[in-house]
């Protein structure tokens, strides 16, 4: 194999693998796969359970400091149930995507539903941001993290929130074929 490419999944406890062990979160899953599939990636964990994208800028220099090859960029779930203003939410992501388009690190933008907010104008606005900045910037999208175990109860922690090892699985599997194109250097 070729000479291995640094993939940063950076995001919340969805990348971090909330409540579960290191191997079983989804930078783990992703790497294993892409291997299997003839990439020779390290996909390292910047995930931190509870961050928005506010935190996400301020870790910032953290990601950069690590020399990625690509980044998996994966917030939103958070500023979501936090009721986050939508255009500040859509500005730290686009400030995050323009840092990393300044170094030259392609993007593989990572969206989530905001079916948890009880505000239906909100969960519109909301999931509305993901594929207007992808659109803006040329950016692949897979359109919803959650999607892949979302209200199977078999694929969740107790809290019902979260994904089991099984649901990080389903993620990763629903997440890989983007993610191999990515670290491939396929444009959309």
């Amino acid at each position: 194999m070729s000479e291995t490419l640094r993939i940063a999944c950076f995001g919340d406890s969805l990348t971090e693998g909330y409540g579960l062990a290191r191997q079983e979160a989804l930078p783990a899953i992703l790497q294993r796969e892409l291997y299997e599939r003839g990439v020779n990636a390290h996909c390292l964990n910047f995930g931190v359970s509870g961050d928005t994208s506010e935190d996400g800028l301020d870790r910032l220099d953290d990601i950069l400091e690590a020399e990625p090859d690509r980044v998996i960029l994966a917030f939103g779930a958070n500023d979501c149930f936090l009721d986050e203003p939508v255009d500040e939410v859509a500005a730290r992501l686009s400030a995050l995507i323009e840092a990393f388009r300044d170094r030259d690190i392609p993007v593989l933008l990572v969206g989530v539903n905001a079916g948890l907010n009880p505000d239906p104008s909100y969960r519109t606005r909301f999931e509305a941001i993901f594929p207007a900045l992808a659109e803006r910037y040329g950016l692949p999208l897979f359109p919803d993290l959650l999607a892949p175990y979302q209200g199977d109860p078999s694929l969740t922690l107790l809290d019902g929130l979260h994904p089991n090892e099984a649901g990080v699985e389903a993620m990763g599997h629903a997440l890989l074929p983007m993610a191999e194109a990515l670290a491939r250097g396929v444009t959309a």
